[in-house]
């Protein structure tokens, strides 16, 4: 009697994308089948598939046309990967996310995405153009503050500052990462951003 081995198929990719949304860029990740072309599959996932090639830091996307919105959702995915600095698309060249200012909101987390399957103890990165470089970044489940953290930006408005910070779920389920910048009259949260995660044990 022989045993027929079964091939084990390897697990999804998490990919994670920007979208533009009511104007402004929020990251998400969906799971593509698995893939180490992960800049093409980031394409295909915002609908924009097409051929990329990666030379000397700058990405070619093989696309004539895209609309301003999709130039900015395809430069700002693109670059989140180390190899990538510049982006030519559409006919424009040597893109970066500087030339989208336009898209980014007061706060971006970049990660986690909405939909991300995260740890208990989760990192948490974006940028942020706030009064004093100055925001708050809670884990929120059914209304109750698992965790809170008080983050400064490198940078405060005008300019644009990047912000890292670690949160502690204690157990696994649905959450929400909100960022917020507090008022500087009342403490109110201000340009408040809600990523809905799952934490995974």
């Amino acid at each position: 009697m022989t045993t027929a081995q079964v091939p084990v198929s390897p697990p999804p990719t998490a990919v994670t994308v920007f979208r533009v949304q009511d104007g402004k860029l929020h990251a998400e990740v969906s799971q593509v089948p698995h893939t180490t072309a992960v800049a093409s599959s980031a394409l295909g996932v915002l609908g924009l598939a097409a051929p990329v090639t990666i030379s000397a830091g700058t990405a070619h996307v093989a696309l004539d046309h895209a609309s301003a919105s999709e130039i900015a959702e395809i430069v700002y995915t693109l670059t989140q990967f180390p190899s990538i600095d510049r982006v030519d698309v559409a006919g424009r060249t040597g893109l970066t996310r500087g030339d989208l200012a336009a898209y980014v909101p007061p706060i971006l987390v970049e990660s986690p995405g909405a939909g991300a399957d995260v740890p208990l103890t989760i990192r948490v990165t974006g940028s942020a153009s706030v009064f004093e470089a100055t925001l708050v970044v809670e884990l929120v489940r059914d209304g109750k503050v698992l965790d809170k953290q008080s983050v400064t930006a490198s940078e405060g408005a005008p300019g644009r500052g990047t912000f890292v910070t670690t949160l502690r779920a204690g157990s696994a389920g649905d959450a929400t990462v909100s960022a917020f910048a507090p008022s500087a009259e009342n403490g109110l949260p201000q340009h408040q951003v809600d990523v809905p995660v799952s934490v995974k044990p």
